[in-house]
């Protein structure tokens, strides 16, 4: 079965930056990255970057990330930029909801409470997490809480569809639902091996499942190289029909 070939528009270059987890300084240094490549060449061309979600959790300061993509996203630069949400994103959301359904503090919640200024201990007491979530509510500046509610699921340009986790490889794009695009792994990891593979609709770029180095397959790209537990932070560059990657670390 021949592979189509995918593409972006022309006089259009993508940046699609993986799962961050806290750390701004990595983020930080980033943007410096691509502010050197775009200098580089000298593109005249129009730029737009996709932040893939997983802003929050892990790292030592979720709230100085969303200030700053919050900075980022009202700065006047030319530069076009999508937000998406990934599933600790949704998890601080169900946390408010109610507190004990979850286990978001197991997985990088406390240090997301931390960074507000939400002091729990590393094993609550009965009683602690509710306090904490109504603290959390209170301390959430309203422009962060308005940020994270204004995430979008999915963004496309040409051939390529841009999602935190990815997609359910079985269903038409049309037809993905929030866990989908924010929690997706099997079969869509391996979907190029499945017996039942046939070429999506558009190529796949998202974060969310960890490797070494960013991942190319036929039906994706993965680009969450694993900041949090020491790898870099990536990003993609996508520009016609080349790709290319952009790698910082953290401190």
């Amino acid at each position: 079965m021949a592979e189509p070939t995918y593409s972006l528009p022309e006089n259009l270059r993508i940046y699609a930056i993986g799962d961050v987890h806290g750390h701004l300084d990595a983020l930080e240094r980033m943007h410096d990255s691509i502010a050197t490549d775009l200098a580089r060449d000298e593109y005249p061309g129009q730029v737009h970057i996709v932040y893939l979600g997983d802003y929050v959790d892990r790292g030592p300061d979720s709230k100085g990330v969303i200030e700053y993509l919050i900075s980022r996203r009202d700065r006047r630069d030319g530069i076009g930029k999508s937000f998406l949400k990934g599933n600790h994103e949704a998890a601080i959301f169900d946390f408010l909801k109610d507190p004990n359904s979850t286990e978001w503090l197991k997985y990088g919640g406390l240090e997301t409470l931390r960074s507000y200024g939400v002091d729990l201990p590393d094993i609550p007491v009965p009683g602690e997490v509710e306090w904490a979530a109504q603290v959390f509510a209170r301390v959430m500046p309203p422009a962060h809480l308005a940020f994270l509610k204004s995430l979008e699921l999915s963004v496309s340009f040409g051939d390529y569809l841009f999602a935190h986790a990815g997609v359910d490889p079985t269903k038409p794009l049309s037809a993905q639902t929030e866990q989908d695009l924010t929690m997706s792994r099997q079969p869509f990891l391996s979907w190029y091996k499945d017996p039942l593979y046939q070429p999506l609709e558009k190529k796949v770029v998202h974060g969310h499942s960890i490797s070494k180095e960013p991942i190319i397959r036929p039906h994706r790209i993965g680009v969450d190289t694993g900041l949090y537990e020491g790898g870099a932070l990536t990003s993609l560059v996508l520009q016609g029909a080349e790709a290319r990657f952009l790698q910082v670390c953290s401190d």
